[in-house]
């Protein structure tokens, strides 16, 4: 009721870009592009988790606005978005469903991940237990996406799917993979890695996806290193709200985890099989190594199914084998791959050719034009 009260008193139009901010690995280069082109007109309401992002480009003079203090949602936050003209997302954000634009306002939902295989919005099955009260919020905040950037007409469907929308999509591709086809910055992320970890060995990167009622993950580090055994060095990449798997991981000789402030993007073209579950990894590893391989490491699969749910497919285009036990994994790993990812790449990152960032700065001139 505050919000909706506080964003129809808002009159006077604003010229500002609004990004609402929650996801800083996955945003960081957009909001590269937004302060390069336009540092004057840029405004950051961040997340608590993305206070550090946020606070970087205040320092170069950004507003920025914390989302979790609700006295500055009401007193800044609604008004400013209420009365802008461009706002650009990376979540789900609650206080939306009661915005009222007044300016004619194009937002943006850049998703923070270039793929789906777990179900999320109205289809994830954790939703069929929600409030009907709590749906019909979903719903009002889906309602006022104007606009998304997808990498695939695949991804625009399961938006669609997801949202109960129809999907107006910037086919312009996921921005964070514009990365993957700069072969100058390709050679310096490799290089860069073989500094850091100098070794010989194949490297096998575990990046598990996070799971908010944590499971034990049956996996027994120390053994895994040593059924891999010298040809190959293990690293373990947990979620960054995933606190239990790091310190599970952290003081296992011989498992690497820290990645001495190596992003994961920097990461993923020196990793020769990458091990993952339900996460949106896989669809940037593709494009990072052509070369690679995958593994699915689903223990859980059928629990999963039934408590969040899978997109459907996914054990026929999962470009890697599916396993379920130790053994089998390590099984997978060690067996030469017969999979390319040429098929799933057609699927999911159809409009990924490296001018994401170009497609999208041409985008938002041209908002600002008309």
């Amino acid at each position: 009721m505050l919000v909706q009260f506080a964003s129809k008193r808002t009159k006077k139009k604003n010229d500002e870009i609004i990004f609402l901010l929650s996801f800083p690995e996955s945003s960081q280069m957009t909001l590269q592009l937004l302060y390069k082109h336009f540092p004057d007109k840029l405004v950051i309401c961040y997340t608590k988790n993305a206070k550090d992002l946020a606070e970087f480009y205040e320092n170069k003079g950004c507003p920025i606005y914390c989302i979790d203090t609700f006295s500055v949602l009401i007193k800044d936050i609604v008004p400013l978005v209420s009365s802008s003209k461009l706002v650009f997302c990376d979540n789900y954000f609650a206080f939306l469903a009661r915005i009222t634009f007044n300016n004619k306002a194009s937002v943006v939902q850049l998703w923070h991940a270039n793929g789906a295989i777990k179900l999320f919005g109205l289809e994830a099955k954790y939703t069929q237990n929600v409030t009907k009260r709590d749906r019909e919020r979903y719903i009002e905040v889906y309602n006022k996406f104007t606009h998304y950037v997808v990498s695939s007409q695949k991804m625009a469907d399961v938006f669609a799917k997801n949202y109960r929308q129809v999907i107006n999509e910037l086919p312009f591709g996921y921005l964070p993979t514009d990365l993957f086809f700069d072969q100058g910055w390709l050679q310096r992320a490799k290089k860069q890695f073989k500094h850091n970890f100098p070794t010989n060995k194949k490297i096998a990167l575990y990046v598990p996806t996070y799971r908010e009622h944590q499971s034990e993950i049956p996996l027994d580090f120390s053994s895994l290193k040593r059924q891999l055994n010298d040809e190959w060095l293990v690293m373990v990449k947990p979620h960054p709200h995933d606190k239990e798997l790091y310190q599970k991981v952290k003081d296992i000789d011989g498992i690497i985890s820290d990645f001495k402030e190596m992003n994961l993007a920097q990461i993923l073209p020196s990793v020769d099989c990458l091990i993952t579950d339900y996460s949106s990894i896989p669809f940037e590893y593709s494009l990072a190594n052509s070369n690679g391989k995958m593994v699915f490491f689903c223990y859980d699969y059928e629990e999963y199914k039934k408590e969040v749910g899978i997109e459907e497919g996914f054990q026929y285009w999962a470009p890697g084998k599916i396993v379920k036990k130790q053994n089998e994994l390590v099984s997978a790993v060690q067996t030469p791959s017969e999979e390319d990812f040429e098929t799933f790449n057609q699927m999911w990152n159809e409009y990924a050719h490296g001018s994401a960032r170009e497609q999208l700065l041409k985008w938002v001139k041209n908002v600002y034009d008309n």
